[in-house]
């Protein structure tokens, strides 16, 4: 009996790890479960948080999801987020910013983000700022595979 209290809480404190969390999601949005996410299954993560099924979803609708219904982070963290994804800058996430989404999440540019990119990407989009200043909407290149966009800025195919 201890020893599944123990199992059971230790599975717990796992869950809730900061790398799991994302872990989770990743396999839960790969549909044809290929280890590859295509472009469709990166945009189902972020219109996931569409409540009201607009086609597009608004800070508070991200935050509140964020916070409450998948409990991905902090409220801090869903801000960063939503700014960074919102490639466009016009305050909602919609299918204009899907492409950019997807091209930063694809680090090495072969329509396939696995799950290395993913976690990489994911944790830099919480941590590091970026200057939005140099995005330019209809910009669709990417960084070079290894780096972050966050870190070298965008460079051309």
């Amino acid at each position: 009996m201890k020893l599944v209290l123990i199992c059971s809480f230790f599975g717990l404190l796992y869950a809730d790890s900061e790398p799991q969390r994302e872990y989770i999601l990743f396999e839960k949005v790969d549909h044809d479960l290929s280890g590859c996410l295509d472009r469709s299954e990166v945009d189902n993560i972020f219109l996931a948080f569409d409540t009201d099924h607009n086609q597009e979803v608004t800070r508070t609708e991200f935050e509140n999801d964020w916070l409450t219904l998948y409990q991905l982070g902090n409220a801090r963290e869903a801000n960063l987020l939503f700014n960074k994804a919102d490639a466009n800058g016009d305050g909602h996430l919609t299918h204009t910013d899907m492409p950019l989404i997807y091209s930063y999440f694809d680090m090495n540019s072969d329509g396939c983000v696995d799950m290395n990119e993913f976690l990489t990407q994911w944790g830099d989009l919480k941590l590091a700022p970026i200057d939005v200043s140099v995005i330019d909407a209809g910009d669709t290149t990417v960084a070079p595979a290894g780096t972050t966009h966050a870190n070298n800025g965008h460079h051309g195919r």
